[in-house]
C-alpha cells in the first residue's frame, strides 16, 4: 500500500447537455486537466444512482502533497464545467494497490463515504480487510481503495471505492440477499459480524453507484 501517496477526488458537475462532449474528450485524452504533471489517473466515473448524471468523479494519484500542489499551477478548467469540488485522500488500508492489475477492472463502482469517530479508524480498517472485503471479493467484486479525507477532523470522513460488473452484481453482494452457495457458513458469519460492527460504529454514510468512463492517454 503506497501510504505516502495523496489522491485527489475531483467531483465535476458538467453543464446541462454537455456530458456527451465531456465523455468524448475524456475518452480521447484531450479533456483539459485530465492528465497533470506527476499525477496518475486512477479512475474516471460518471454517476448512475445517488446524484445527478452530470456529476463525474476523477481520482488521481500524486507522489505527495507537494506534487499535487505543483500540479495546480497549470490546471486548465474545461468550459464544459459548471462547478468542481476537490477532496484530498490519504490511504489507510491495504488497498489501493500501487498498480491495479487488469483483472481488477470493473465497469461499475460503489462510491461510499463514511463518517466515523477518529478513534474507530483502525477498527473500521480491520473490519473491512478481514471481514467484508474477502467475502465480496469471493463474489467477484474488487476493492479499489479505502482512504481518509485529509483535513477531516471530527467526525472523520472515510471513502471506499469498490468495483462491480453491473448494478445487479452490486445488488447480489448485499448481505441481505443471503449467503451464496460457494461461501461457507463460517466465512459468511465472520463477514456479517464484521460488517454489522462496522455499521454500528459508523455515524452516517451515503453511497453513489457510478459507471466507469474510459480515458485516453496524455498527448504531451
Amino acid at each position: 500500500m503506497p501510504l505516502d501517496l495523496i489522491y485527489e477526488a475531483r467531483s465535476t458537475s458538467s453543464k446541462h447537455g454537455s456530458l456527451p462532449d465531456f465523455q468524448a474528450q475524456v475518452a480521447s485524452g484531450d479533456y483539459p486537466g485530465l492528465h497533470r504533471s506527476d499525477g496518475e489517473v486512477l479512475r474516471v466515473m460518471g454517476t448512475q444512482i445517488g446524484a445527478p448524471e452530470t456529476d463525474v468523479m476523477r481520482v488521481t494519484a500524486f507522489g505527495d502533497i507537494a506534487a499535487w500542489e505543483s500540479s495546480l499551477a497549470g490546471y486548465e478548467r474545461s468550459p464544459l464545467v459548471e462547478s468542481e469540488t476537490v477532496r484530498l485522500l490519504s490511504p489507510v488500508a491495504e488497498r489501493p494497490l500501487a498498480t491495479a492489475p487488469d483483472e481488477h477492472h470493473r465497469e461499475f463502482f460503489g462510491y461510499r463515504r463514511f463518517q466515523i469517530d477518529p478513534d474507530d479508524l483502525a477498527e473500521v480498517v480491520e473490519m473491512s480487510e478481514n471481514g467484508v472485503w474477502p467475502r465480496i471479493e469471493q463474489q467477484d467484486a474488487r476493492i479499489l481503495g479505502l482512504w481518509k479525507t485529509v483535513g477531516s477532523q471530527y467526525p472523520l470522513e472515510v471513502t471506499l471505492l469498490t468495483g462491480y460488473h453491473s448494478p445487479s452484481h452490486w445488488e447480489a453482494t448485499r448481505v441481505w440477499t443471503g449467503r451464496p452457495d460457494h461461501i461457507s457458513d463460517e466465512e459468511w458469519e465472520s463477514s456479517k459480524r464484521r460488517r454489522d460492527r462496522r455499521a454500528e460504529i459508523t455515524r452516517s454514510q451515503w453511497v453513489h453507484l457510478m459507471k466507469n468512463f474510459e480515458f485516453g492517454p496524455s498527448h504531451e
